[in-house]
């Protein structure tokens, strides 16, 4: 009798059940572990993958849709809601490297190799492909009117992307339309998107160094557009295209720092508590600096050391500047004054934010849980299974993927819908007109040649990655990896397309150190493996 009760119990721990049990080894968080937490886990999925060939790079959400991208040009939609794949589509070619997506309301855009795709981002049909003419830096941004695809070489080209309005279809709009009708037209406007498919040279802005992060669109109404990007000689730059000319793109306002800036900017459009009228632009630098630039003229807001390297963006939540360094250790700043709230160490990425509490990574692949008023730490969850971790400034949700494509979305139970921040990106106000392009009172103006005069910031022939040399350089290290001579773009590794930072589980880099990719710049996506 003894001997078959100890054989019962044997057998018992062999087959544990109950509908909370998760293989040891499994990256799913079951829902008991998540509750002990004060967290849901509303669905995880596993997208579309051939495993033994491809691996997720990138995770960008955008108005509740997460767009996930593979390093064998596949992009899938997936509601971040729900969990439910919305659409997939091949987005070039499997055996050239992506980078990061860029979107706007309508469109996105990816850079694959050396050509430039534009979708409908509701349904992933192709509108729009053109050839570069030379190595991307990095993934596109998008405004309303044009893509911004940074190159290696520095300069930045702004493609126009001019969509077509069906007459028929704007005539069969309603007058004073229901609920439904109007939910039915914009279904139906979204289905048949399109994008004019004659070609328009694009606009260029040379600067100063390596572009090798994702751009960031700023301000845009009838009159400007303004875009941000850093390059590897420490500058950030503030580029702004006037529109009642549609003939120039120049940097107006250059922001230099002591070392390379890896990390995208971030931008908080314009509030009366922190900037005025004017929008902030924060640019993080491997100097150490986190830097807080008016928009409106270039002038320096405030600068705050952390004492350690930037390799990631900083984050705006608020009125609050989130900034974690590379060697492990995050700030919560005051986003008017640049006063430190609190400091916390060993976290070495941002996560998500609710209302009281903040998601932090640290160098062990844990999830520490913050308190949003003093930075302790409240809680830790085991994430080492889940390498990638999206930094998420938009919502409260917590988003984790391994590299093999399953993909997890967490929040407090209470929080049935999301809390959503303060959008990135800046619709023009009520009668901010042409503030942005007003004559600076101060900062630091950048004056463009005149004719006949040389560009200072046009690189010698010795920098330049497409001369008769530019073979494997800078242009394979630094822009996409090790190519071969067959492809320039191929391969990964080096700044942009390159592998992940031991302190910085996702690379770093905008969209890849540099080149979409993810070296150990800002991107939160870069390659994990």
């Amino acid at each position: 009798m003894r001997r078959f009760v100890i054989a019962a119990v044997l057998v018992a721990g062999l087959f544990p059940v109950g509908p909370a049990w998760t293989a040891p080894d499994s990256p799913i968080i079951s829902e008991i572990a998540a509750a002990r937490h004060g967290l849901t886990r509303p669905w995880f999925a596993q997208i579309q993958l051939d495993r033994s060939q491809g691996r997720v790079r990138f995770i960008v959400l955008h108005e509740d849709v997460l767009y996930v991208q593979t390093d064998r040009a596949t992009v899938h939609a997936i509601d971040a809601e729900t969990g439910e794949t919305l659409w997939a589509r091949q987005v070039g070619r499997p055996n050239h490297p992506s980078m990061t997506p860029g979107l706007n309301r309508d469109l996105l855009a990816v850079v694959n190799g050396s050509r430039l795709y534009v979708c409908n981002r509701f349904n992933g049909d192709l509108l729009f492909k053109v050839e570069v003419g030379g190595a991307p830096g990095a993934g596109p941004a998008l405004s309303k009117r044009r893509a911004y695809v940074p190159m290696v070489n520095g300069m930045v080209m702004a493609y126009r992307l001019e969509p077509l309005v069906d007459p028929l279809f704007e005539l069969g709009k309603k007058t004073n339309p229901t609920a439904e009708e109007t939910e039915a037209h914009e279904e139906m406007r979204r289905e048949n998107i399109r994008v004019n498919q004659q070609y328009v040279p694009p606009l260029s802005c040379q600067s100063l160094g390596k572009a090798l992060v994702q751009p960031l669109v700023t301000f845009e109404n009838e009159g400007d557009e303004f875009v941000a990007w850093p390059t590897d000689r420490g500058f950030l730059n503030i580029g702004r295209i006037d529109l009642r000319r549609e003939d120039g793109f120049a940097v107006k306002y250059r922001l230099e720092t002591d070392a390379a800036i890896t990390a995208r900017p971030t931008y908080l459009p314009p509030n009366p508590a922190i900037a005025g009228d004017s929008g902030l632009i924060f640019g993080a630098s491997r100097d150490g600096f986190v830097y807080a630039v008016r928009e409106k003229n270039g002038e320096t807001l405030w600068r705050f050391s952390t004492g350690e390297p930037i390799i990631q963006p900083a984050v705006v939540v608020g009125s609050r500047v989130y900034v974690a360094t590379q060697l492990g250790g995050m700030y919560c700043l005051d986003a008017k004054t640049s006063d430190e709230i609190w400091w916390t160490r060993g976290v070495t990425q941002f996560i998500a934010a609710s209302k009281q509490r903040i998601y932090a990574a640290d160098k062990l692949g844990r999830i520490r849980v913050l308190s949003a008023q003093t930075g302790m730490r409240l809680d830790t969850i085991d994430a080492s299974l889940l390498p990638m971790r999206m930094i998420n400034a938009q919502t409260d949700r917590i988003y984790l993927a391994t590299t093999t494509g399953l993909i997890q979305c967490l929040h407090e139970v209470e929080l049935t819908e999301p809390i959503r921040h303060l959008d990135t990106r800046a619709e023009a106000a009520p009668g901010a007109g042409d503030q942005p392009g007003d004559p600076p009172p101060g900062g630091q103006p950048v004056k463009q040649p005149g004719a006949g005069e040389k560009d200072p910031l046009a690189p010698a022939d010795g920098d330049n990655p497409f001369g008769d040399d530019a073979g494997g350089g800078d242009a394979g290290g630094d822009a996409g990896g090790g190519a071969d001579d067959a492809d320039p773009f191929g391969g990964g590794g080096g700044d942009a397309g390159g592998g992940a930072d031991d302190a910085d589980p996702f690379g770093g880099g905008d969209a890849g150190g540099g080149g979409g990719a993810g070296a150990d710049a800002d991107n939160p996506f870069g390659n994990p493996f």
